[in-house]
Protein backbone atom coordinates (compact mmCIF):
# COMPACT_ATOMS: atom_id res chain seq x y z
CA UNK A 1 0.00 0.00 0.00
CA UNK A 2 1.23 3.34 -0.77
CA UNK A 3 1.93 5.27 1.95
CA UNK A 4 1.01 8.70 0.49
CA UNK A 5 -0.68 9.72 -2.43
CA UNK A 6 -0.76 13.08 -4.72
CA UNK A 7 -3.63 14.01 -5.94
CA UNK A 8 -3.01 16.31 -9.15
CA UNK A 9 -6.07 18.65 -10.48
CA UNK A 10 -6.60 20.41 -13.74
CA UNK A 11 -8.02 23.11 -14.68
CA UNK A 12 -10.52 25.07 -12.54
CA UNK A 13 -10.75 28.32 -14.41
CA UNK A 14 -13.76 29.79 -12.05
CA UNK A 15 -15.85 26.35 -11.58
CA UNK A 16 -16.05 26.39 -7.54
CA UNK A 17 -19.06 24.02 -7.12
CA UNK A 18 -16.65 21.59 -9.47
CA UNK A 19 -13.27 22.12 -7.42
CA UNK A 20 -15.36 21.86 -3.87
CA UNK A 21 -17.20 19.19 -4.89
CA UNK A 22 -13.60 16.99 -6.46
CA UNK A 23 -11.81 18.49 -2.80
CA UNK A 24 -14.17 15.98 -0.76
CA UNK A 25 -14.08 13.23 -3.65
CA UNK A 26 -10.36 12.87 -3.56
CA UNK A 27 -10.89 13.24 0.42
CA UNK A 28 -12.75 10.56 0.98
CA UNK A 29 -10.92 8.16 -1.81
CA UNK A 30 -7.94 9.34 0.15
CA UNK A 31 -9.65 7.62 3.94
CA UNK A 32 -6.60 7.21 5.95
CA UNK A 33 -3.82 7.28 3.59
CA UNK A 34 -1.57 11.02 3.62
CA UNK A 35 -2.15 12.66 1.03
CA UNK A 36 -1.48 15.62 -0.38
CA UNK A 37 -2.98 18.48 -3.32
CA UNK A 38 -1.10 19.40 -6.93
CA UNK A 39 -2.80 22.02 -9.02
CA UNK A 40 -2.03 22.39 -12.72
CA UNK A 41 -2.69 26.12 -12.82
CA UNK A 42 -5.69 27.88 -14.72
CA UNK A 43 -7.84 29.07 -12.41
CA UNK A 44 -9.58 31.77 -13.33
CA UNK A 45 -11.52 33.04 -16.45
CA UNK A 46 -14.60 31.15 -18.42
CA UNK A 47 -16.19 30.00 -15.40
CA UNK A 48 -18.32 31.76 -13.21
CA UNK A 49 -16.47 32.08 -9.78
CA UNK A 50 -12.95 32.65 -10.13
CA UNK A 51 -13.19 34.71 -7.09
CA UNK A 52 -14.03 31.85 -4.60
CA UNK A 53 -11.62 29.91 -6.33
CA UNK A 54 -8.92 32.07 -5.58
CA UNK A 55 -9.69 32.42 -2.05
CA UNK A 56 -9.97 28.77 -1.75
CA UNK A 57 -7.04 27.76 -2.64
CA UNK A 58 -5.06 30.61 -0.85
CA UNK A 59 -6.83 29.37 2.18
CA UNK A 60 -5.72 25.65 2.02
CA UNK A 61 -2.50 26.25 0.79
CA UNK A 62 -2.12 28.95 3.52
CA UNK A 63 -3.27 26.07 6.08
CA UNK A 64 -1.16 23.42 4.69
CA UNK A 65 1.43 25.07 2.59
CA UNK A 66 3.43 21.72 2.22
CA UNK A 67 0.48 19.54 1.26
CA UNK A 68 -1.60 21.94 -1.23
CA UNK A 69 0.55 23.73 -4.01
CA UNK A 70 -0.69 25.18 -6.79
CA UNK A 71 1.29 25.98 -10.26
CA UNK A 72 0.89 28.71 -12.65
CA UNK A 73 -1.23 28.33 -16.05
CA UNK A 74 -0.92 30.86 -19.11
CA UNK A 75 -4.72 32.57 -17.58
CA UNK A 76 -3.26 33.15 -14.27
CA UNK A 77 -0.30 35.01 -16.41
CA UNK A 78 -2.47 36.62 -18.82
CA UNK A 79 -4.54 38.14 -15.90
CA UNK A 80 -1.45 39.20 -13.78
CA UNK A 81 -0.42 41.00 -16.99
CA UNK A 82 -3.64 42.41 -17.49
CA UNK A 83 -3.71 43.30 -14.18
CA UNK A 84 -0.51 45.28 -14.62
CA UNK A 85 -0.92 48.76 -14.59
CA UNK A 86 1.80 49.22 -17.11
CA UNK A 87 0.02 46.57 -19.37
CA UNK A 88 -0.13 47.23 -23.15
CA UNK A 89 -3.42 47.39 -24.70
CA UNK A 90 -2.48 43.71 -26.38
CA UNK A 91 -2.18 42.18 -22.83
CA UNK A 92 -5.62 43.40 -21.96
CA UNK A 93 -7.21 42.48 -24.87
CA UNK A 94 -5.60 39.31 -25.43
CA UNK A 95 -6.81 38.33 -21.35
CA UNK A 96 -10.25 39.77 -21.87
CA UNK A 97 -11.02 37.66 -25.66
CA UNK A 98 -9.94 34.50 -23.48
CA UNK A 99 -12.50 34.65 -20.98
CA UNK A 100 -11.57 37.77 -18.51
CA UNK A 101 -14.79 39.06 -18.75
CA UNK A 102 -16.43 36.42 -16.63
CA UNK A 103 -13.24 36.79 -14.36
CA UNK A 104 -14.59 40.63 -13.72
CA UNK A 105 -17.92 39.75 -13.14
CA UNK A 106 -17.21 37.56 -10.37
CA UNK A 107 -14.83 40.19 -8.64
CA UNK A 108 -17.33 43.01 -9.13
CA UNK A 109 -14.78 44.91 -11.37
CA UNK A 110 -14.26 47.01 -14.08
CA UNK A 111 -10.50 46.27 -14.61
CA UNK A 112 -8.50 43.87 -13.86
CA UNK A 113 -5.53 45.83 -12.17
CA UNK A 114 -8.65 45.97 -9.03
CA UNK A 115 -9.18 42.71 -8.03
CA UNK A 116 -7.47 42.52 -4.41
CA UNK A 117 -3.93 42.72 -4.85
CA UNK A 118 -3.40 39.57 -2.12
CA UNK A 119 -5.01 37.71 -5.22
CA UNK A 120 -2.67 39.28 -7.62
CA UNK A 121 0.36 38.56 -5.12
CA UNK A 122 -0.66 35.45 -5.24
CA UNK A 123 -1.24 34.59 -8.74
CA UNK A 124 2.58 36.46 -9.62
CA UNK A 125 4.30 34.06 -6.90
CA UNK A 126 3.18 30.70 -8.19
CA UNK A 127 6.06 28.15 -10.10
CA UNK A 128 5.71 26.90 -13.40
CA UNK A 129 6.48 23.29 -12.48
CA UNK A 130 7.16 20.62 -9.51
CA UNK A 131 9.67 17.34 -10.16
CA UNK A 132 9.40 14.60 -8.43
CA UNK A 133 11.07 11.50 -8.75
CA UNK A 134 8.72 10.02 -11.38
CA UNK A 135 7.18 12.75 -12.53
CA UNK A 136 7.03 16.51 -13.88
CA UNK A 137 4.05 18.55 -13.29
CA UNK A 138 3.26 21.69 -15.56
CA UNK A 139 0.99 23.43 -17.39
CA UNK A 140 0.45 22.81 -20.60
CA UNK A 141 3.35 20.24 -21.41
CA UNK A 142 7.35 20.45 -22.90
CA UNK A 143 8.91 20.99 -25.50
CA UNK A 144 10.05 17.63 -27.26
CA UNK A 145 13.84 16.97 -27.78
CA UNK A 146 14.79 19.80 -24.85
CA UNK A 147 15.82 18.84 -21.69
CA UNK A 148 13.78 19.59 -19.07
CA UNK A 149 15.86 22.07 -16.96
CA UNK A 150 16.07 23.70 -20.17
CA UNK A 151 12.13 24.41 -21.04
CA UNK A 152 11.05 27.68 -21.83
CA UNK A 153 8.14 29.31 -19.84
CA UNK A 154 6.24 29.92 -22.83
CA UNK A 155 6.20 26.66 -23.19
CA UNK A 156 5.61 25.42 -19.92
CA UNK A 157 2.40 27.41 -20.14
CA UNK A 158 1.38 27.58 -23.71
CA UNK A 159 2.33 24.80 -25.79
CA UNK A 160 0.13 22.02 -27.43
CA UNK A 161 1.65 20.73 -30.70
CA UNK A 162 4.51 18.98 -30.90
CA UNK A 163 3.93 18.10 -27.15
CA UNK A 164 0.51 16.54 -27.90
CA UNK A 165 1.81 14.34 -30.69
CA UNK A 166 4.62 13.13 -29.17
CA UNK A 167 5.64 9.41 -28.42
CA UNK A 168 9.04 10.38 -26.72
CA UNK A 169 10.20 10.05 -23.59
CA UNK A 170 10.43 13.29 -21.80
CA UNK A 171 12.85 12.20 -18.88
CA UNK A 172 9.98 11.91 -16.64
CA UNK A 173 5.73 11.04 -16.86
CA UNK A 174 4.72 14.63 -17.56
CA UNK A 175 1.40 16.05 -16.24
CA UNK A 176 -0.63 18.58 -17.56
CA UNK A 177 -3.79 20.32 -18.62
CA UNK A 178 -4.28 23.28 -20.31
CA UNK A 179 -6.07 21.13 -23.84
CA UNK A 180 -9.49 20.30 -23.51
CA UNK A 181 -10.06 16.43 -23.93
CA UNK A 182 -12.52 15.86 -26.68
CA UNK A 183 -13.68 12.48 -24.27
CA UNK A 184 -13.80 14.98 -21.22
CA UNK A 185 -11.84 12.16 -19.89
CA UNK A 186 -8.57 12.45 -18.72
CA UNK A 187 -5.65 11.52 -21.29
CA UNK A 188 -3.55 8.71 -20.81
CA UNK A 189 -0.53 8.60 -22.73
CA UNK A 190 2.83 6.32 -22.04
CA UNK A 191 4.40 9.79 -21.74
CA UNK A 192 2.15 12.67 -20.40
CA UNK A 193 -1.18 12.32 -18.23
CA UNK A 194 -3.84 15.25 -19.67
CA UNK A 195 -5.96 16.22 -16.80
CA UNK A 196 -7.83 18.67 -18.50
CA UNK A 197 -11.44 16.92 -18.63
CA UNK A 198 -12.99 20.70 -19.71
CA UNK A 199 -15.01 21.65 -16.55
CA UNK A 200 -16.04 25.23 -17.95
CA UNK A 201 -17.30 23.55 -20.65
CA UNK A 202 -19.33 21.38 -19.16
CA UNK A 203 -17.14 18.34 -18.10
CA UNK A 204 -16.39 17.33 -14.75
CA UNK A 205 -13.26 18.38 -12.94
CA UNK A 206 -10.74 15.52 -12.51
CA UNK A 207 -7.75 14.63 -10.19
CA UNK A 208 -5.28 11.52 -10.94
CA UNK A 209 -3.95 10.01 -8.02
CA UNK A 210 -0.40 9.11 -7.76
CA UNK A 211 1.45 7.03 -5.08
CA UNK A 212 5.38 7.13 -4.18
CA UNK A 213 6.38 3.74 -6.66
CA UNK A 214 4.13 3.56 -9.59
CA UNK A 215 4.94 6.59 -11.89
CA UNK A 216 1.38 6.74 -13.73
CA UNK A 217 -1.90 6.77 -11.39
CA UNK A 218 -3.48 4.40 -9.59
CA UNK A 219 -6.78 5.96 -10.20
CA UNK A 220 -8.48 9.29 -11.02
CA UNK A 221 -11.81 11.02 -9.38
CA UNK A 222 -13.73 13.76 -10.92
CA UNK A 223 -16.49 15.94 -9.46
CA UNK A 224 -19.01 13.82 -10.57
CA UNK A 225 -18.15 11.77 -7.48
CA UNK A 226 -16.97 8.91 -9.75
CA UNK A 227 -13.63 6.54 -8.88
CA UNK A 228 -11.94 4.98 -11.81
CA UNK A 229 -9.18 4.14 -13.83
CA UNK A 230 -8.03 4.15 -17.43
CA UNK A 231 -5.98 2.36 -19.79
CA UNK A 232 -3.14 4.14 -21.00
CA UNK A 233 -4.28 5.79 -24.88
CA UNK A 234 -7.55 5.08 -24.18
CA UNK A 235 -10.76 6.90 -22.49
CA UNK A 236 -12.24 3.68 -21.84
CA UNK A 237 -12.83 3.51 -17.66
CA UNK A 238 -12.86 0.60 -15.51
CA UNK A 239 -13.85 0.12 -11.59
CA UNK A 240 -10.70 0.18 -9.76
CA UNK A 241 -9.86 -2.98 -7.88
CA UNK A 242 -10.94 -1.38 -4.48
CA UNK A 243 -13.15 1.44 -3.58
Amino acid sequence: MNERMTFAIGDIHGCFEELRSLLDACRRSAGDIEHEFLFLGDYVDRGPASDEVITCLMREQASAPSRFRCLLGNHDHMLCRAADRSRSDADLIQWWANGGEETLDAYGIDDPSDLPAEHLAWMRALPLQVHDEHRLFVHAGVRPDVPLEAQSKDDMLWIREPFLSSRLWHGALVVHGHTPTATRAPDVQANRVNLDTGACFGGPLTAAAFGLVRPGPLFFVNSDGLKFQLRSGSATMRAPKSA
